[in-house]
């Protein structure tokens, strides 16, 4: 798997592109809203209902936007859909009553809330546009999404990068689908689907995602060269690292009041660690200077308010102790 990724990084930079610098399109970001858009498909005349929807949306996407796109039809086969949850969050584009078996559904991850006004604005006047629903945080509407949802393009800026499915070449500027994102200012980036898969498929955070046990399993055996099971691994916050920066430093004493951790001790906030890193896909893998292992959770708190907050968790594995230990939080 490192050599593969060694060898993306490759095919990305053939074409321009940074791996890293994708990472807010692949790992949920502190202030990116996470939101999808509804399209009703029923009797659309070319039956092209995905092409027929980009074709209203891509116009209005800003510039410089990077994001995952995911897309997928919302029916109650195989799970249930909680329709109440999604009218009461529905922004709807006009009082209209919705099917709910017949929405086709358009994911982004990152968005600022201008680009949300602006793709919803600028999709009003469709008749076939249902309308938004932010989730950009756990609940009923996102689990269900999440099992609906599969990869379809990542926009960074004014380049498309999606899969061409399971043939050579590795890497090429094909559109099977017929998207003509060219047309829209897009320059194509395709790869074989075994890469985009691998590696640049964004994953929304779900409560008890299907694969999210896995995920973790082989996101840290990849970065760690071990086995590691989140449920019984012990991990650790030097007191160092809570009195003299987390509690100290005035930027991080603000982040962790706002959830109401100002007073929390070495232990408790080991546990709240320990907690989410057993609940959250892994992120951000990569190597210290010294060789450490380091990665990321995304995770969600509660702020005093009552209001919802994200926030990155930095964590390394110390080989030697074999425990996983806090690096920061932001």
């Amino acid at each position: 798997m490192q050599e593969e990724a060694k060898r993306i990084r490759g095919l990305l930079a053939s074409r321009g592109i940074g791996y890293e610098e994708l990472k807010s399109s692949l790992a949920p970001t502190r202030d990116g809203i996470q939101a999808v858009f509804l399209y009703d498909w029923w009797q659309e005349p070319s039956w092209n209902y995905a092409v027929a929807f980009a074709k209203k949306y891509l116009p209005s996407l800003r510039r410089d936007l990077r994001t995952s796109v995911l897309h997928g039809d919302l029916d109650d086969r195989h799970v249930a859909m909680p329709i109440l949850a999604m009218e009461d969050a529905l922004v709807k584009a006009r009082p209209q009553p919705v099917n709910w078996q017949t929405q086709y559904a358009v994911y982004f991850n990152n968005l600022r809330p201008s680009d949300v006004a602006s793709i919803h604005r600028s999709l009003s006047d469709e008749a076939r546009y249902t309308g938004h629903i932010d989730v950009s945080f756990a609940g009923p509407v996102r689990n269900f999404i999440e099992r609906k949802m599969t990869p379809l393009w990542i926009i960074d800026g004014r380049k498309a990068i999606l899969t061409h499915g399971g043939d050579d070449p590795a890497v090429s500027d094909q559109d099977p689908v017929g998207f003509d994102l060219p047309a829209y200012g897009y320059e194509i980036v395709s790869l074989v689907d075994t890469y985009f898969a691998c590696f640049l498929s964004y994953k929304i955070e779900a409560t008890d995602a299907r694969q999210a046990e896995e995920d973790r399993i082989l996101n840290l055996a990849a970065i760690t060269g071990e086995l590691i099971d989140t449920e019984s691994v012990k991990v650790l916050v030097h007191p160092n690292k809570l009195d003299k920066y987390l509690l100290r430093d005035e930027n991080k004493l603000r982040l962790m009041t706002k959830i109401g951790l100002q007073d929390v001790t070495p232990e408790e906030l080991a546990s709240v660690v320990k907690a989410k890193l057993s609940q959250s896909y892994i992120y951000d893998l990569r190597f210290a200077e010294n060789g450490t292992p380091l990665f990321a959770v995304a995770a969600e708190f509660e702020k005093q308010d009552g209001g919802l907050t994200h926030r990155r968790l930095a964590l390394k594995h110390d080989q030697e102790q074999r425990v996983i230990s806090l690096v920061t939080m932001y």
